[in-house]
């Protein structure tokens, strides 16, 4: 291993006890190699798999879960983190103010984020009865892996019925139920229960998936000051490729 290589030692925002089997919460990344970076740069159908590939590879020791099965806010933790070993925690930005139309350059400090760490309190937030047909719904944390396969359907069914419908919403909502009134459904039960809510029950579920996933993980927020008038302005970093080159 080439002496320039960066190691540094990070705790996961969960802790590791958020899944079925507890895992260490401490892992060490690796900097990323150029074959790693050109793994990352070649177009793929499942891109979380090929990040959560990456990030395994770059670790030092595997955890006893896959990355791609990590909840989202463990897997987005590890990408920052390798983004920081890598290239380092300057982070620069471009914003456009909204309040005098300036444009701002600046440079945020990446390890300065905030992170959000896993709470056995927030485990009653996975429980919900739903508002219109009173079901008992038990959530699960979104995994990268749901994503893709989320992604992978909703592509294959509009393909298949050339329809112009959003089954994004559908697959989303699925992905999101572990148990309906306690009990574990089959794929076809789980798409027909689904598919007969009413939107109040599944904006519910939504919403509360939603909240679920700003519970764990990186606070994104990154707050600018305006050169020109002085304006605080909020954006926040996206995992996207500019993010990392």
């Amino acid at each position: 291993m080439s002496n320039t290589t960066i190691f540094e030692t990070f705790t996961l925002p969960s802790k590791g006890l958020i899944y079925d089997e507890p895992i260490s919460s401490e892992v060490t990344l690796r900097s990323m190699t150029i074959s790693e970076e050109m793994r990352r740069l070649a177009p793929s159908e499942t891109p979380y798999k090929i990040m959560a590939d990456i990030i395994e590879d770059c670790m030092q020791e595997k955890p006893k879960i896959k990355v791609y099965d990590m909840c989202l806010g463990d897997y987005q933790f590890l990408l920052h983190k390798l983004r920081v070993v890598t290239y380092g925690p300057e982070y620069r930005m471009t914003i456009t103010c909204p309040n005098c139309g300036e444009v701002t350059d600046s440079i945020a400090d990446l390890d300065s984020l905030e992170v959000l760490e896993y709470d056995e309190s927030y485990d009653e937030l996975f429980n919900i009865t739903l508002p219109a047909t009173g079901k008992n719904i038990r959530l699960k944390y979104q995994t990268p892996r749901d994503l893709d396969e989320i992604a992978r359907k909703t592509k294959e069914m509009k393909r298949k019925t050339k329809l112009n419908a959003e089954y994004g919403l559908l697959y989303t909502t699925m992905y999101l139920i572990k148990t309906v009134d306690g009990r574990v459904l089959t794929p076809v039960q789980l798409e027909d229960f689904v598919k007969k809510l009413p939107m109040k029950d599944v904006k519910t579920i939504i919403s509360r998936a939603e909240e679920i996933t700003k519970k764990v993980g990186l606070d994104t927020k990154i707050i600018t000051k305006c050169d020109q008038c002085g304006y605080e302005m909020v954006s926040t970093f996206r995992n996207t490729g500019e993010f990392f080159w």
